[in-house]
């Protein structure tokens, strides 16, 4: 009888502890999901910033300074390290 009950304590610990590390990694989640946006959003203000001074935005050469940044951006990304 105390075997069983042992076991049982044991697996009540276990699902405990799994569900703690699940709340954990959520959490951590939602923590680099809004670093991210926050860290995107001042990239695109810096961005914006920057190519104002090629022309309004809306303009040609404003639409090209954004679109040159965002693919030295991808291609900085894509290069082996």
């Amino acid at each position: 009888m105390w075997k069983s009950a042992r076991v049982a304590a044991a697996l009540f610990l276990l699902a405990a502890c799994a569900q703690d590390n699940k709340e954990q990694r959520k959490a951590e989640s939602e923590e680099f999901a809004k670093a991210t946006a926050q860290a995107e959003a001042q990239i695109a203000q810096q961005d914006h910033i920057r190519c104002q001074s090629y022309g309004k935005p809306g303009s040609d050469a404003y639409l090209e300074c954004r679109f040159s940044l965002k693919n030295q951006r991808a291609e900085m990304q894509d290069r082996p390290r």
